[in-house]
């Protein structure tokens, strides 16, 4: 028996609507762990068949937007984002995935996405920005999240937030160093100099100094030594740029 059936992902998401949040979590926490699995198994099949249903993904969306609670609220947009990562955009790497990589609905799914981190990237909670950052910057390759990032940097040290931000600072670097064309999640270039400014790099690598010497254990658990040296890379790899 599969254990990510189309009627244990149903469950799950009537669990997520439930009144009882330890229940909710019990559902999320189910949809989660598919989308973060890895590709290619026989799992794989069931779980891109079943989020990228139109009445699946748009009752999903609906039970996101009517979360209050900020942990399950980060662990939807982390869902999100990696369906987006692993499913979509991967799906290439996966045997017989040819009418999947045409259905339209994956596009609509992105663009749901997008609304949705655009939604959140102002909540009251730092945790959820965040997460809503990491969705954001992962489609559309913009700029607009950095200095997000960057306040609730001054404040938040904890582990699970830096390495996310991390993760974000290193894909930048790569992508600036990428010689493909970089493209958003509707298939737009996307310039290497609207990734981000100098003044937020310069910004990014204070705050990366500012939590090494707050959370030293929680930074360098999270890379961040690295991360400031990467950081030095970016500034360099721009002033690069800006002299073109």
């Amino acid at each position: 028996m599969i254990k990510y059936s189309k009627e244990a992902l149903d469950e799950a998401l009537l669990q997520a609507q439930s009144n009882d949040i330890s229940m909710r979590t019990k559902g999320i926490r189910f949809l989660r762990q598919a989308s973060c699995l890895e590709v290619g198994t026989k799992n794989t099949y069931p779980i891109r068949d079943w989020f990228s249903e139109a009445a699946n993904y748009t009752k999903l969306f609906e039970v996101i937007q009517s979360e209050k609670d900020p942990k399950l609220l980060w662990e939807y947009l982390f869902l999100i984002k990696m369906y987006c990562e692993r499913y979509i955009d991967s799906a290439h790497l996966v045997k017989n995935s040819e009418t999947f990589i045409q259905k339209k609905e994956n596009m609509e799914f992105k663009i749901k996405a997008c609304k949705l981190g655009e939604l959140f990237l102002v909540h009251q909670d730092a945790s959820v920005r965040q997460a809503a950052a990491s969705l954001l910057w992962y489609l559309k390759k913009t700029s607009e999240v950095w200095p997000i990032i960057i306040e609730l940097m001054q404040k938040k040290h904890d582990y699970i937030t830096l390495s996310h931000i991390g993760i974000m600072i290193c894909n930048c670097f790569s992508l600036l160093n990428d010689d493909r064309t970089i493209t958003d999640y509707l298939e737009n270039t996307a310039a290497k100099e609207s990734l981000i400014s100098l003044k937020d790099a310069a910004a990014l690598k204070d705050a990366v100094s500012l939590a090494l010497e707050k959370a030293p254990a929680a930074a360098k658990k999270a890379g961040f030594n690295l991360v400031s040296k990467t950081l030095d890379n970016i500034i360099t790899e721009l002033a690069k740029i800006n002299k073109k």
